[in-house]
């Protein structure tokens, strides 16, 4: 290898080597080297052959490299692969390399990891998710499919074992909201180093997008020591700290998804390959993958064993503060909240002084758009008109009578609600529904919401409905608070198939949503 390294290090144009080629340990993947040069000291890493021969692996490595950028540009504390002519992996002879600036200190000792270490590490990751965390369509789950049969005995005594751990695993993956963020999903202990106290985050071919949530609850446990088997609930908590300091999509249903912790099933299964020879040629891969098999099993039953008192630090984490979030804030995590009443008694609320309402005419579709544009509805005027066509487009001819807007009192639509049905099942006196439910951003907090709401409650009622479903969302948590006023609770439905997204709502407003019953 020094020989090679020589070579890569005068096409790189770097000064003479001084001294000895040292391989660095640490890495279960890559081996590292530290390099002397006249001037400077450097850290190489010899990407894993059998890695580099895997689908895709160039496409990922080149994605981390734009991340790694933008942590850098964000000031993120990360030691990031140098660059030589617009390259940071270097080819050379067949095999791949990342070369990097010496970071002196020491990798966090996991045996001995402190509260202001686990705080630190993550705050480290809260920032990373701040940068660009996203609220995503929902789409099927990637689901675990090992098979551990095919390589373990069929009286093997962890195969039992395996199995649960799987099960729940693919059961939290299921329940896991959809957003995606910025992470670095490889952030455990041995990927930080600290320097008079300062972190310094190492080995970021990682970086991709991942669920913040999942990423979160998986490197928690990690720095609260699940790895070697001394769970220490104080840094659990710590880690926790750090991380909502920096980042808090208000999500707080961690404990229901403790089966991701679980996700050492997929080490598992690429050592047992490597351990085989499937994924390894030579004999020191073999041995280690063997070591990593015992290693990983140990770790899925200490972690079972841990459940409880995991959980218990899970169910009392700080709430997420509401002074924190706008009335509708995209950077919560996005979950569908359904309320269903009647219109018996249905409170009147008048408007402020100088506005009125106004029932849609033949031309109000841009200023319907214009205002879900404002409130932060709709995206762009693309998806207002694309989304006007979908619930409107064929049905203009009903929407004088149902459609409302609020004026000021310059003759400006800043408001709108509309008296509708589900598109999907069609009109009837059990099937009503308030429809996009929108203040421009300038107008809100001058008392539009219940006057506004209620007006087209009233409407609805004399259309004929008697019982009505209002869909919101967790991003636009206060309307919550408004529609439970009114006397509307929680479908059954609902309450039982996104009780993440009211637990979100019920501690930003106050209110326990947790029951269902009529005010």
């Amino acid at each position: 290898m020094k020989d090679i390294i020589c070579k890569l290090f005068a096409r790189c144009n770097l000064t003479d080597i001084a001294g000895d080629i040292t391989p660095v340990s640490g890495g279960l993947l890559h081996k590292m080297y530290k390099v002397q040069t006249e001037r400077e000291t450097y850290a190489v890493k010899c990407l894993n052959p059998q890695i580099m021969k895997r689908p895709g692996v160039f496409e990922n490595y080149a994605r981390a490299e734009a991340l790694e950028k933008i942590l850098e540009e964000n000031g993120l504390p990360i030691v990031p692969a140098l660059i030589f002519d617009g390259k940071k992996m270097l080819e050379l002879d067949g095999q791949y390399f990342y070369i990097f600036a010496w970071q002196e200190g020491q990798i966090t000792d996991a045996e001995h990891i402190s509260k202001e270490q686990c705080f630190k590490a993550g705050e480290i990751l809260g920032q990373i998710h701040a940068l660009d965390s996203q609220n995503i369509d929902a789409s099927e789950p990637e689901l675990s499919t090992i098979n551990f049969s095919d390589y373990l005995k069929p009286d093997d005594e962890n195969l039992e074992l395996l199995e649960y751990a799987q099960t729940r695993l693919n059961q939290a993956r299921k329940m896991l909201p959809p957003m995606k963020a910025i992470s670095n999903d490889d952030m455990d202990a041995k990927n930080i180093m600290w320097h008079n106290g300062a972190p310094h985050v190492i080995d970021l071919e990682c970086l991709g997008y991942s669920n913040p949530i999942e990423s979160c609850l998986n490197l928690a446990l990690q720095w609260a020591g699940t790895v070697n088997q001394k769970f220490n609930k104080e840094n659990l908590a710590a880690f926790f700290k750090g991380y909502l300091s920096a980042y808090d999509n208000g999500f707080r249903s961690y404990d229901e998804l403790f089966g991701i912790a679980y996700t050492w099933l997929e080490w598992l299964e690429y050592n047992l390959k490597r351990s085989q020879g499937m994924e390894a040629k030579t004999e020191e891969e073999i041995q280690l993958g063997r070591t990593e098999v015992v290693n990983t099993i140990a770790r899925i039953k200490y972690l079972h064993s841990i459940e409880k008192e995991v959980c218990d630090v899970l169910e009392t984490l700080p709430p997420p503060e509401a002074k924190n979030y706008k009335t509708h804030d995209d950077s919560l995590c996005y979950i569908d909240l359904t309320f269903e009443g009647g219109l018996d008694a249905i409170p009147r609320y008048e408007l402020p002084q100088g506005f009125r309402f106004v029932n849609y005419q033949s031309g109000d579709k841009a200023a319907w758009i214009d205002i879900e544009l404002s409130a932060g509805e709709v995206l762009n005027p693309e998806h207002g008109q694309e989304c006007w066509n979908r619930y409107y487009g064929k049905r203009e001819a009903e929407l004088p009578e149902r459609m409302f807007f609020i004026e000021d009192k310059s003759g400006n639509k800043i408001a709108t609600a509309t008296a509708f049905y589900d598109i999907h099942t069609g009109d009837s006196p059990d099937n009503g529904q308030l429809h996009w439910v929108a203040i421009k951003k300038e107008a809100q907090g001058k008392g539009l919401s219940k006057p506004l709401v209620t007006h087209t409650l009233e409407k609805m009622k004399a259309l004929g409905y008697g019982k009505i479903k209002i869909h919101t969302q967790t991003n636009t948590w206060l309307a919550c608070k408004i529609y439970h006023e009114l006397g509307f609770m929680p479908s059954e439905e609902s309450l039982n198939k996104h009780r993440f997204g009211w637990k979100m709502a019920g501690l930003l407003t106050g209110i326990d949503f947790s029951t269902r019953r009529q005010k």
